[in-house]
């Protein structure tokens, strides 16, 4: 199971603050397939990196969570993991 809810990504940058990801929320049951499909610029890369933490600068999370269920049945948030 993955869930992901209210997810926030933001670019700083020169010209201003980006909000690349707004309030993204969607739930994966385990052995189910899903796609992101939008036009182009629309957050789909950006959303895939945030869940798989690699946002890099000047990009930041800003908010939501990702949570994860183990096989062990332990449901984590990926987002407050420590890499």
């Amino acid at each position: 199971m993955l869930r992901v809810k209210d997810l926030v990504v933001k670019f700083y940058t020169y010209a201003g603050v980006v909000h690349a990801v707004s309030s993204v929320s969607f739930y994966v049951k385990e052995g189910e397939t899903i796609s992101l499909v939008g036009e182009t610029g629309c957050g789909k890369s950006v959303t895939t990196r945030a869940i798989t933490r690699l946002i890099e600068s000047p990009g930041r999370i800003e908010g939501g969570s990702v949570l994860f269920r183990r096989r062990s049945g332990n449901v984590v948030d990926l987002l407050k993991l420590d890499l």
